[in-house]
């Protein structure tokens, strides 16, 4: 009886213990995907490379095509650099994920754009297999010298 208890026991735990790891392992594969469907807009914006920046969007989000209308005035515009300040990566459902992202976009010395900072929470949702922006609340932006 004794024994049998402690196979019980023993499986339980194996059990509870065994179950959280592969969640956390999803967990972490998903905020690597989501960071770097974050990073790699960046960087395709930093570099006006609009079919790559535009890669990183949902094809079917309400901002697809506002988007992909201005880039082309934005790029002619602006000569920035955009860096990720923090990536925290808050959960997902079945079908989009969240995450809330700091940026700061500084301009070119002796341009007028004035420098910035964007604290925002960002959707993703899946196409084709891949993480892409859905949309984007801005939570607030704090202006830099």
């Amino acid at each position: 009886m004794i024994a049998r208890a402690r196979i019980v026991c023993v499986a339980i735990a194996t059990l509870l213990g065994f179950g959280a790891p592969p969640a956390l392992a999803d967990d972490a594969a998903l905020e690597g995907a989501l960071r770097q469907a974050v990073t790699g807009n960046f960087a395709a914006y930093d570099r006006k490379d609009a079919d790559r920046s535009m890669g990183f969007i949902h094809s079917k989000s309400p901002n697809y095509e506002p988007t992909k209308n201005a880039l082309a005035n934005q790029f002619k515009a602006l000569d920035v650099t955009t860096d990720l300040v923090d990536f925290k990566y808050i959960g997902h459902d079945d079908e989009f994920a969240v995450a809330r992202v700091i940026a700061k976009t500084t301009g070119k010395p002796g341009t007028d754009f004035t420098n910035n900072v964007v604290d925002a929470i960002m959707i993703f949702h899946q196409e084709n297999g891949q993480w892409k922006l859905w949309s984007e609340d801005i939570l607030g932006v704090k202006l830099l010298p």
